[in-house]
């Protein structure tokens, strides 16, 4: 941004900040339950606003249940529901952690399942001095248990994001992703910052189960994902192969007020694997942990999103 839209922008940003601030802390003070089915509600009614993001949704979810991903008895409509109140109850998670931090949350969040494995990973990152790639997808309340993950394992994260280019939603996101002293990288920076994390002995974090929205050659590739043909974005895979970072896929639910993450095991460098070979296979293993994950949990997934809407250079 330039120091001229910057200075245009600064007091007009100040300010819509502090609306906000003034208009949600009342929001962010109430009680969990009142919060959480408060914004239950907000996301039902979404559900009948959004129209296109429901129509996305429904479509996705039909078809997976046309090919087989899901049973064929499975509520398409009552599940959409319930993944957009699943949104809702998240979004009052964020405004509560916008104003409040992590400590109201500490108590309602768990290891579910296979911590030792970042243990290890962890372990063995520190002994090597080589970093460690987190990815996660878009599942139960992810922007709160990426900092309960730092904070109860020990490491400060770097969590790699797109902007927006709107000044006022960037800021927002900015604020909430480097709370609890960790920092945010925007996904459309330098890689070479990413690199460095990497080889310091850093922990960088991304999500990973969105289309790749990039024509750069051999960025992307066609790896199945739940049941269909669906780009993946290799730039995270070939970025910690170029560290020598180990690569562990964590995945988050929420079961009431509960969030759980749950942690698979690590996929270790391979430098003498072909890069082409290498990264596709670990393409295709994170991508069938977060389908099983997924069909296990249907109602946690951003299902309003046009997740094969894209192929490789286009």
């Amino acid at each position: 941004m330039s120091e001229t839209l910057q200075s245009r922008t600064g007091p007009a940003l100040a300010l819509q900040l502090a609306l906000f601030n003034i208009l949600t802390r009342p929001l962010a003070r109430l009680p969990l339950g009142w919060g959480l089915t408060l914004g239950a509600a907000g996301g039902r009614l979404a559900y009948h606003l959004l129209a296109r993001r429901r129509r996305i949704a429904l479509a996705n979810l039909e078809l997976a249940r046309e090919t087989g991903f899901l049973p064929p008895d499975f509520q398409v409509r009552a599940a959409a529901r319930a993944v957009f109140a699943n949104h809702g109850r998240g979004a009052w998670e964020l405004l509560r952690a916008y104003h409040r931090g992590l400590a109201p949350f500490r108590a309602d969040c768990r290891v579910a399942e296979g911590g030792e494995h970042l243990v290890q990973a962890l372990g063995e990152c520190r002994h090597s001095g080589r970093g460690l790639m987190i990815l996660t997808g878009h599942l139960g309340n992810w922007e709160i248990m990426c900092h309960f993950i730092a904070e109860f394992f020990g490491f400060r994260l770097n969590l790699v994001g797109r902007q927006t280019g709107r000044p006022f939603t960037d800021a927002l996101t900015r604020r909430l992703r480097t709370m609890n002293g960790n920092r945010f990288l925007a996904k459309d920076g330098s890689a070479r910052d990413m690199l460095a994390v990497l080889r310091s002995g850093g922990v960088l974090g991304t999500l990973i189960d969105q289309a790749t929205l990039t024509s750069a050659p051999k960025a992307a590739a066609l790896v199945p994902f739940m049941g269909r043909e669906a780009t993946f974005n290799l730039g995270p895979l070939r970025l910690a192969r170029r560290a020598g970072a180990a690569i562990i896929l964590v995945l988050c639910r929420r079961e009431g007020r509960t969030h759980f993450a749950h942690f698979h095991p690590p996929l270790p460098p391979a430098p003498d694997r072909p890069e082409e070979e290498d990264n596709l296979a670990k393409a295709g293993q994170i991508n069938a942990w977060l389908g099983e994950f997924i069909q296990r949990h249907p109602d946690q997934w951003l299902w309003g999103h046009r997740r094969w809407k894209t192929r490789p250079g286009g």
